[in-house]
């Protein structure tokens, strides 16, 4: 026979050779052997359950077979090991995915599923199963899995579970399982920077129910709970309030004797230095717009239309400019969602816009996303389970009712049923797990009181109180149980100091302090118990171009509802009206 390797051009000597197919074709036999019961040499037993494998396998695959089978424990002589910790209903479906890596994990075994895999040290399934409940996370059961994730060492999925407990702070502290959480849990939260609470009174009145959730066995670790919460930033007032709602007479005297530690100056059971936490030093973006004034702005374009961006920090009072938009817009929809801010639609020039971007405050910096079915401009945009809703606003040359959707994780708007009737100029908010719309033109020039609510998961429209004044081009922001309602224009060529506000528990309206400035089209935001206005138009347009501002303004100013008084505070860079703002 002829030696023709000899003869093989090759010069590159030896070549490794992978057969992709090898690996899984020899775990199919093993797993087609347990199944038939070939060359098992061992029972695993939970209950009346017994299933065979093969020692080899299981110490391959399993830390905790490994180390029963190699160090000469009883089990290791004998030819069945019994499991009595792992359900007998679960014990198939491990060894399966011992010998597979695949298995189906539902709400129904997840939780016996993680206990037994962290048991035989099996992290691969561990986990799995911690993906799956990361998808599950939803307020309600945050905290449940944040201490099931943590009592198994399940440090990635604790964490999860945390960041979303935290993220959703006010649902989550008036939850029944709150009350539950062991101290060390409750300090955790407590400490957080990353709460997302809009002042400390809504990290205080939690600390408090818990507290007095269990008086005998908790009021020992008073003075600890207290110095978590940064009580120096809640006024006086509210912690008298805090005081009268507290029972328990140890719990109150504690409270007491740090309230006194504070107005003395001492500082030896709280920070006087406290500092607002780093999730609740909220901001407001101001985005876009137009501007009109007699000073000189470099980043004008010829039609005043702007494309700059400014970031107001509420706590320290300053503005500052960061990445401009890609386009410059007048009366866009500008919403948060999901850590990021969204720019949407409006105007430039003659154009109404259907495209839009998205700001990532980690870089700086904007970019596209899908535009909109439909372009529109001064309509109603806002954030709602996970997706943005735009509603109606001037739709080519006609004002339209479509409400869009858009869903970010697909990058993709989908037009959703239709308003009552065509609106523009509205104000749109959500609260609690519903949408509400107020104010806005029906019809050329007619300005309405109308308050709208819509429920995004029913697909239904109700029509609740009307406003006291009609207007449009309001700025509309929550803060607390309050829907606030500010300035706008109104019938005959108004431009209005007015704000209303409206409860949502009593479905009723009331006037608050007027502002001290007349103003519409301008951007509004609520941090830290406060409302920010900003900029704004201070001339109703008549008989030009309803969305045209004419003499826009640079002035600030604060609202605090406790003392029902507007202050000044610093003014914008430059003027503008028409933009969008969101809080992020």
């Amino acid at each position: 026979m002829s030696n023709f390797y000899e003869k093989l051009p090759s010069k590159e000597g030896s070549r490794p050779y992978k057969c992709r197919e090898y690996a899984n074709k020899v775990s199919l036999n093993l797993n087609h052997f347990r199944k038939d019961g070939r060359f098992c040499d061992v029972d695993l037993i939970s209950g009346k359950t017994k299933v065979k494998a093969h020692r080899v396998v299981l110490a391959a695959s399993c830390e905790y077979f490994d180390a029963m089978f190699s160090v000469g424990l009883e089990e290791s002589q004998k030819g069945h090991v019994v499991l009595p910790t792992v359900p007998p209903g679960i014990l198939p479906l491990i060894v399966d995915f011992i010998y597979t890596g695949e298995i189906n994990i539902d709400k129904g075994t997840v939780q016996h599923l993680l206990i037994a895999a962290d048991m035989l040290q099996l992290r691969e399934l561990v986990t799995g199963c911690g993906e799956y409940l990361k998808r599950e996370l939803h307020p309600s059961n945050a905290l449940g899995i944040f201490r099931f994730a943590e009592t198994h060492n399940c440090m990635d999925l604790a964490g999860d579970a945390l960041a979303h407990a935290q993220a959703n702070w006010n649902i989550v502290a008036n939850d029944e399982e709150f009350l539950e959480l062991p101290l060390q849990q409750l300090v955790t939260l407590l400490s957080s920077e990353e709460l997302k609470v809009d002042n400390e009174a809504q990290v205080l009145y939690p600390a408090l129910r818990w507290l007095e959730h269990d008086p005998a066995c908790r009021r020992r670790h008073c003075f600890e709970v207290l110095s978590h919460v940064r009580l120096p930033l809640i006024s006086p007032q509210v912690l008298d309030d805090a005081l009268k709602t507290v029972q328990d007479p140890s719990i109150a005297v504690a409270l007491k004797t740090v309230r006194v530690d504070m107005k003395t100056g001492r500082g030896a059971l709280v920070s006087l230095a406290a500092e607002p936490r780093a999730r609740s030093r909220r901001v407001l973006l101001v985005a876009g717009g137009s501007c009109h004034d007699n000073s000189a702005h470099p980043s004008l374009t010829t039609d005043n239309i702007l494309s700059t961006v400014l970031k107001f920090d509420l706590h320290k009072r300053e503005w500052e400019e960061i990445a401009p938009m890609g386009i410059a817009r007048i009366q866009p929809g500008v919403a948060t969602l999901g850590g990021r801010v969204y720019a949407v639609g409006g105007e430039q020039g003659s154009q109404i816009l259907a495209n839009g971007e998205v700001y990532e405050p980690q870089n700086n910096k904007w970019s596209n996303i899908a535009p909109m079915k439909e372009a529109r401009c001064e309509f109603g945009l806002t954030g709602w389970n996970g997706s943005l809703y735009a509603f109606g606003g001037w739709v080519g040359s006609d004002m339209g009712a479509s409400v869009e959707v858009y869903d970010p994780i697909n990058d993709e708007w989908t037009l959703s049923g239709r308003m009552p009737e065509p609106r523009f100029g509205m104000g749109v908010v959500n609260f609690e797990g519903l949408i509400y719309v107020v104010g806005g033109c029906t019809h050329t020039w007619r300005h309405t009181r109308d308050l709208l609510c819509y429920d995004p998961a029913a697909g239904k429209w109700d029509v609740l109180a009307p406003m006291r004044h009609a207007r449009s081009q309001a700025a509309a922001v929550v803060l607390d149980n309050y829907l606030y309602v500010i300035g706008g224009n109104a019938p005959r060529r108004t431009v209005l100091t007015s704000v209303e506000r409206y409860s949502f528990d009593d479905n009723t309206w009331e006037e608050v302090a007027s502002l001290q400035e007349a103003r519409a089209g301008c951007a509004a935001g609520a941090s830290e118990g406060l409302l920010v206005v900003a900029g704004g138009d201070s001339e109703c347009a008549g008989q030009r171009a309803f969305y045209r501002a004419r003499t826009t303004l640079a002035s600030v100013e604060l609202y605090e509802p406790r003392a029902d008084a507007w202050r000044a505070a610093p003014p914008l860079p430059h003027s503008r009206a028409e933009a969008g703002a969101a809080l992020l």
